[in-house]
Parts: C-alpha cells; sequence; structure tokens
C-alpha cells in the first residue's frame, strides 16, 4: 500500500472515530479538540513512510516529522534515539533488506497517548521473506512519537 493509500485510509478512520464521537458528545458546543485517533492516524502514516523512503533527505524529514527530537525506537535487533540515530537505523535497515517495503496489516488502535498497530513487509518477488510485526508508541504533547517499541510477530527462521 502506498502511502497515499495509507493516508486515506488513515483519514477514512480519523473521519469515521471523529463521527462517532461528535454523535456521543454531551456538549454539543465545546470547542472542538484534535482527536487522539486523527493523530495516531498521521503518526503511524508518516512513520510507515520513514521506513519505506529511500531518499535520504526525504526520509530525515519523515522521521522529525514521526519522532520528537529525543525520541526512542527499539526492538530486538536494532534501536536509535534522537533523529540522527533513528535515520541512521532505518537506513541500515533498509540496507538489510533491499526491496522491502513496510505496509500496515492492522488497525491503528489508539487510547490516551498510546498507539498499536500491526505491519508486514516481503513476500513478493523483489523481496521473498515475510517479515511482520507489531508496534507500540507513546504520541507526546506536540503529536510526535516519544517512543516507539517493536516485536518481531513474523520472520524467517533462523
Amino acid at each position: 500500500m502506498n502511502a497515499l493509500r495509507l493516508l486515506a485510509a488513515a483519514s477514512l478512520i480519523t473521519t469515521l472515530t471523529s463521527s462517532a464521537a461528535a454523535l456521543a458528545a454531551d456538549d454539543a458546543s465545546a470547542t472542538p479538540k484534535p482527536r487522539p485517533a486523527a493523530v495516531a492516524n498521521e503518526r503511524v502514516v508518516t512513520y510507515v513512510a520513514a521506513w519505506n523512503e529511500r531518499d535520504a533527505k526525504r526520509r530525515r524529514e519523515l522521521v522529525a516529522m514521526t519522532w520528537d527530537p529525543n525520541g526512542r525506537y527499539v526492538d530486538a535487533h536494532r534501536r536509535g534515539q534522537g533523529h540522527d540515530a533513528i535515520d541512521a537505523m532505518i537506513e541500515k535497515a533498509q540496507q538489510q533488506f533491499p526491496g522491502y517495503r513496510l505496509r500496515l496489516v492492522s488497525g491503528i488502535e489508539a487510547h490516551n497517548s498510546y498507539v498499536r498497530f500491526s505491519w508486514a513487509a516481503g513476500g513478493a518477488d523483489t523481496a521473498p521473506l515475510y517479515l511482520g510485526g507489531t508496534d507500540f508508541a507513546e504520541i507526546g504533547s506536540d503529536g510526535r512519537f516519544l517512543s516507539v517499541t517493536g516485536f518481531v510477530d513474523a520472520a524467517p527462521a533462523r
């Protein structure tokens, strides 16, 4: 799924979530606030786009849009803290898995300042080994990720 289709899907989820919340609101005159689901959807879209972006300049821009300047990423095989380290970590993963592109394979679940989603990559002629995982993130007050913890759900046998 390319970034535009992913963004369209996230927008639809946001619209549906916002509509349902508006119907359930007790006070229709309250000042509208950004919905946590909308922020989470947008951030997950830029997150997936950052992992897929091969152009270094554009990837750094996406990393800055996605993570707080002191944001962290950690999984069983890699880690990074801060924009430069996260960008370098993603670039190294791209070199390790050329031809792989992440795609969402679940809905985006958000509550309070936390979000969870599952992704997959591979399973194609150009990237034959299937990889999949679930990531958990904490969203800061500015809407960017403070931390992401990744878990691999499916990987090639070792």
